[in-house]
């Protein structure tokens, strides 16, 4: 929170591991960490979203791969957000089969005396998205620094939710790497946001509808309540809007195509300028 400052050391390093056991090592300490597919192992719905088992391991990178990301690599540093290269140390980039989450980007916990986190490709080209990239390094930073981003969430209207929901809803809700340590929140002490499998016969990670719950009125909804429109934009995917963490992450790694919502303007007052990329 607060101003930029005049300078800053830059302590982030995207890290790029080529050994396969090694990537496989540190995918273990993360789980270890988080629990991830432990908690998955207890929902039918996502085991069968995951054909039955967890397809979840390193890929091989070529040389030729390894040496064109890194080079890359290099190139973002000068454009990434200031806030990300001094609050930031290590950060471990591991390529995933292809199956992994459904294809889909996402990161794990890191070992913090070591490495802050995991940015998860299943693609290796998604690493070359500066968007991506920048929206991924946002959900570390917030695993990180849980309790800032507590404040910051507080301020836009949103508290974790602990009690429950209905048992339809927990049933077919599918988990994510990135938020689940804290999978629901509440947001005006009014709606729930859920994302739910679209298809809960056949269930896939990467084909879900965003439900909003509203334990007051017992009421749901696929419509992104008015509340969260007027506050937030309907400019947003309504997948960002399954969690404020990913509504954040969304709005951080593309600042110049929200700049003018009210959400938005109201997160960079508590991140600062210096939460910004640089052009």
């Amino acid at each position: 929170m607060g101003n930029s400052a005049s300078n800053f050391m830059t302590s982030v390093k995207l890290d790029l591991k080529i050994t396969p056991r090694n990537q496989d090592l540190f995918l273990m300490q993360s789980e270890m960490k988080d629990m991830y597919f432990k908690i998955c192992e207890k929902s039918p719905k996502n085991m069968k979203a995951r054909n039955g088992n967890i397809p979840y391991s390193s890929n091989h990178i070529t040389q030729i791969e390894l040496q064109g990301v890194e080079n890359y690599i290099q190139t973002v540093y000068n454009r990434l957000p200031k806030r990300l290269l001094h609050d930031l140390g290590k950060v471990r980039i591991v390529q995933l089969m292809p199956s992994s989450e459904g294809g889909m980007p996402h990161t794990r916990p890191g070992d913090k005396s070591n490495c802050d986190g995991i940015i998860c490709f299943p693609v290796l080209s998604q690493a070359y998205s500066f968007t991506t990239l920048n929206h991924e390094l946002w959900h570390i930073h917030q695993r990180k620094y849980t309790q800032l981003w507590e404040i910051v969430f507080y301020k836009q209207g949103w508290l974790p939710w602990n009690g429950e929901i209905p048992d339809e809803l927990e049933e077919n809700r599918r988990y994510n790497p990135d938020t689940i340590d804290c999978p629901l929140w509440i947001f005006q002490d009014n709606w729930i946001p859920i994302p739910i499998f679209r298809d809960i016969s056949n269930p896939k990670i990467g084909e879900t509808d965003i439900w909003f719950y509203n334990p007051k009125k017992r009421i749901r909804t696929r419509n992104i309540p008015g509340e969260l429109l007027s506050y937030y934009s309907e400019s947003l995917p309504s997948i960002a809007f399954e969690h404020p963490r990913e509504l954040s992450a969304y709005m951080l790694s593309e600042p110049d195509r929200y700049k003018d919502i009210k959400a938005f303007k109201d997160l960079i007052e508590e991140l600062g300028a210096i939460s910004l990329t640089t052009n």
